[in-house]
């Protein structure tokens, strides 16, 4: 390996372990200053940087050959999902443990794309009509699927793939002539009150016009003391674990995470670690720009993507720029299925960073 490719692999993969790291550090202190469960916490982060090295080193071109099985499993697990899920259909529970399926669906689905795609790039070969009938299809079940139970993660899945397609040199008019299919359908569903239609009008009316109506006790508080604890945020950091409002603000260590990491740490800190998810997207693209074949590119894009899509996401929701989500903060937020998927696709990226060719100029 040439003195080139190394200082990539240098600057990216350790600038992006580190920036999980210090995310990881964030989470264990807002854990110990919310609900004290630290060392559930710290297994379930152990066990995504354990997924996370084992992902590092196994190449990720060997695991592209699993690409169709993977959506088999997404597929079942979408169907079991709707079918026998607990928590409005989005969970599964299996052996007493609850698991989000939805990040491990989502996952396999851009992993798909990404390699149907970079199958045709490297072949040079153009899409066929029936090609881009059939890859539009797969995205609209998963998509639809997801969206019956959560509307926040199917526009995310949707427009990763978009962007994965995009890259791919699918044409933009196709892409819009399908975005616009869905968005017909979507709106079709809600008009309809189909999925969890009343429960979106509900969240966007307390969003639009702070009307509590039709929404639980639960949801109307986080919303009011989420925009509570923000406020009473100061520049620098506060009393760390005397936050006032989270004692009272519900999903505090999952959906409403930053507005407590504001509300102790103060903006300063909370602007550090939007900037740190931008960064890691900003790896993620030089990743992909300097990656060895088109299947590399499809997906270091398509991860990094994904995870700065969800932080800001959750970030939009804590200071109120939209309504509420559900969108966990990745690496932060207490979780188990999320961070353990969270774990293993960086590791993937990192494996992407490490098969850059020795003679590649460097972007």
């Amino acid at each position: 390996m040439n003195a080139t490719s190394t200082r990539v692999n240098f600057i990216s993969g350790r600038v992006i372990v580190a920036i999980t790291i210090i995310l990881a550090l964030f989470s264990m202190l807002m854990v110990l200053t919310t609900d004290g469960l630290w060392l559930n916490q710290l297994i379930f982060l152990g066990v995504s940087f354990f997924m996370m090295f084992i992902f590092s080193k196994i190449s990720y071109r060997t695991l592209s050959r699993l690409a169709p099985l993977g959506l088999l499993v997404a597929f079942i697990l979408l169907i079991s999902t709707l079918l026998f899920g607990t928590d409005n259909s989005r969970s599964l529970t299996l052996f007493g443990i609850n698991l989000q399926t939805f990040y491990i669906i989502g996952f396999l689905v851009v992993f798909y794309i990404a390699k149907n795609l970079a199958g045709h790039i490297n072949k040079e070969e153009t899409l066929t009509n029936q090609q881009i009938v059939t890859l539009f299809g797969i995205i609209a079940v998963f998509c639809g699927g997801v969206f019956l139970a959560n509307q926040s993660t199917a526009i995310i899945l949707f427009t990763t793939c978009m962007v994965i397609m995009f890259i791919g040199k699918v044409k933009i008019k196709y892409l819009a002539l399908f975005t616009g299919i869905l968005v017909l359908g979507a709106t079709i569903l809600i008009v309809a009150g189909g999925g969890r239609t009343q429960t979106l009008i509900n969240r966007f009316t307390l969003w639009s016009t702070g009307e509590v109506e039709g929404v639980s006790e639960d949801y109307a508080k986080q919303v009011i003391l989420s925009k509570a604890a923000i406020t009473n945020s100061g520049w620098l950091p506060g009393s760390v674990g005397q936050g006032v409002v989270k004692v009272a603000l519900p999903a505090r260590d999952n959906d409403y995470v930053f507005s407590v990491l504001v509300e102790e740490l103060g903006v300063l800190l909370g602007i550090f670690v939007l900037l740190l998810y931008l960064a890691l997207l900003f790896q993620a693209m030089r990743i992909a720009r300097n990656a060895e074949g088109a299947f590399g590119t499809l997906l270091a894009f398509g991860i990094g993507f994904w995870f700065c899509a969800q932080a800001l996401i959750h970030i939009a929701v804590n200071v109120s720029l939209i309504p509420s989500t559900g969108q966990t903060l990745p690496f932060i937020s207490r979780g188990g299925v999320a961070l353990v998927i969270s774990g293993s696709a960086i590791g993937m990226l990192l494996n992407i960073g490490k098969s850059i060719p020795d003679n590649k100029q460097i972007l």
